[in-house]
């Protein structure tokens, strides 16, 4: 008996520590509950929302500046001052580009997910083929080809600014372009777009005071200058291989318009910027627009990195994946290679579309756009399932004819 009275004295005792010590486990976890948003523990300044945001925004006018940048010299035609291939280019970035950006930033917010794992679970919603999840892994192929296209487009920025010559030095400059992009890769977004904005509009703003305005007139209008219209309007914006997918995924907001408005403005203004230069003269011009196409390419290579991490790569595939990416453009193929990564991003932009209006549930998007009249939500619908495949489909033969029968 004092055996069994002394051992319940003992677990009483036991008991009630252990009750204290929770209590007061509990009420010390709670502190640091309310204390976290303020002090910002396990958040750095670079990944907070407004900083995201705001770097979202900013990447509208900047990539557009440095993927039209890239993309016009590589033209079979002459766009510059071109009424009429600017004003259908304007007419894309209502009718193709504004669309798909709300689609974007409605596929963010539904999944709240970077693209690569998003698509296993939005498939999986969709009650879809898991072929669908390839749309991913071609999207992620694109940043990393778009990544060594604006590598290779610094290289021959800077080359150009030191006078062609010599001529070797191209080749030398090309890989280690591609070694500083991956180094500048490790360097904070947030810095990385600020020095490529910086640096792109005022290139942008010096060539433009050097060569002026130009003179502006009307030609006949063919069927590649459409598809390179599409392709101005949806891939020099940066829409379809999911950047900015990416930088809102994680991002609150009630209605898809309020973070797909602004970008969408800022890649207008982009592509006037673009559409009034007559290209980058200079040695300054040169050399400030080759640094702000190195920061723009060490921006998309992080962005994929963190891509692929997400999906669950081991170190070396990532960097396999993104290095095949880079050093595809060593090989002396650039004009075919641009077009050929402009052509796989219209069909991943295609897929998009195709994934979004006809596989995906109605009630998913329309609750992730969440606009405010019915009628906008369907001719937002139209333009996704209808429109949009059918320029794209166009644009991609235009695109073929224009490497087939070159002008």
């Amino acid at each position: 008996m004092l055996v069994l009275v002394g051992a319940f004295f003992q677990t009483h005792i036991f008991w009630s520590k252990n009750v204290k010590k929770t209590v007061i486990n509990k009420r010390f976890a709670l502190a640091l509950a309310q204390l976290k948003p303020n002090v910002m523990w396990n958040r750095t300044p670079m990944n907070s929302p407004l900083i995201l945001r705001a770097s979202s925004i900013l990447a509208g006018l900047t990539i557009t500046l440095l993927l039209a940048g890239w993309i016009v010299p590589f033209i079979q035609f002459s766009s510059a001052s071109q009424f009429d291939f600017w004003l259908v280019w304007l007419l894309c970035m209502i009718i193709l580009a504004l669309p798909f950006s709300l689609l974007e930033i409605a596929l963010a917010k539904r999944s709240k997910a970077n693209p690569l794992p998003a698509l296993l679970v939005l498939t999986r919603e969709a009650d879809a083929k898991p072929a669908w999840r390839i749309t991913g892994w071609l999207a992620a192929a694109v940043m990393s080809l778009v990544s060594g296209g604006l590598l290779y487009q610094s290289a021959s920025m800077v080359f150009e600014g030191l006078g062609h010559r010599p001529a070797e030095l191209m080749g030398y400059l090309s890989i280690g372009l591609i070694l500083a992009g991956v180094a500048l890769s490790f360097v904070p977004r947030a810095i990385l777009i600020l020095v490529a904005s910086i640096a792109a509009i005022i290139a942008t703003i010096l060539s433009f005071v050097q060569m002026g305005v130009g003179h502006w007139q009307w030609t006949a209008f063919s069927l590649q200058e459409w598809a390179w219209a599409v392709s101005l309007a949806l891939i020099a914006t940066g829409l379809g291989y999911g950047m900015y997918w990416q930088l809102n995924a994680s991002q609150s907001v009630e209605k898809a318009s309020k973070t797909a408005l602004p970008i969408w403005t800022g890649q207008l203004a982009g592509g006037v910027m673009i559409a009034m230069v007559q290209g980058f003269h200079g040695t300054h011009t040169l050399w400030l627009y080759g640094i702000a196409l190195l920061a723009g390419a060490a921006f998309l290579i992080s962005l994929l990195r963190e891509q692929l991490q997400a999906r669950g790569l081991s170190m070396v595939l990532q960097w396999l994946f993104v290095l095949l990416g880079l050093l595809l453009w060593l090989v002396p193929m650039q004009p075919v290679l641009t077009t050929l990564t402009v052509i796989l991003a219209l069909v991943v932009c295609l897929l998009y579309a195709i994934f979004s209006g006809w596989m995906m549930k109605i009630s998913h998007l329309r609750k992730a756009l969440n606009f405010d009249q019915e009628v906008v939500y369907n001719l937002w619908r139209i333009a996704v399932r209808v429109v949009i495949p059918v320029a794209i489909v166009v644009a991609i033969m235009g695109l073929i004819l224009g490497l087939v029968l070159p002008a």
